[in-house]
């Protein structure tokens, strides 16, 4: 019988309410609503084992050194992951996680130029030679040497 007036109770409530009968048909069915469970967030707040994370430090990625700046040999240029967004030019060598560093004394500067992929790769056979110069345009970072003023000798006279 109860469960017959729970329904009821959904399934018109605008008669109820209507009728002034809705105060009065909760009070009979209060037993059956408080044994219905309530529903609680699935994490605790504050501090719990499972909700820890996401609140590492950042990688401090991206560029070190900017155009014009003077580097020395092994200073490192460009921090990068994942894909090449900077590529190694002139004197600028690869570390095995992307990032790219000095080999010589000088001052840094970059240019445009287009990518010219490994030919033994599936993309330079392939994909590359149809895309246009535009799409294949990438910046490239370089260090022009500081000149040589008195650091030579002289090995055989002409």
């Amino acid at each position: 019988m109860l469960v017959r007036q729970i329904s009821k109770l959904f399934k018109s409530p605008l008669k109820y309410i209507e009728t002034g009968l809705w105060s009065a048909a909760l009070e009979q069915v209060r037993p059956a609503l408080s044994l219905c469970g309530v529903r609680w967030a699935s994490k605790k707040a504050g501090s719990s084992k499972r909700n820890h994370g996401g609140k590492s430090p950042g990688q401090r990625l991206g560029l070190k050194k900017n155009e014009g700046c003077y580097v020395q040999p092994g200073m490192i240029l460009v921090r990068q992951k994942m894909a090449f967004r900077w590529y190694p030019g002139n004197f600028v060598t690869t570390g095995r996680d992307r990032t790219l560093s000095a080999q010589v004394a000088g001052t840094v500067y970059f240019t445009q130029e287009r990518w010219n992929p490994r030919p033994d790769t599936e993309f330079g056979r392939s994909v590359a030679p149809t895309l246009s110069d535009e799409a294949m345009t990438r910046t490239f970072v370089n260090v022009r040497p500081e000149p040589e003023v008195g650091n030579f000798k002289l090995k055989e006279q002409i």
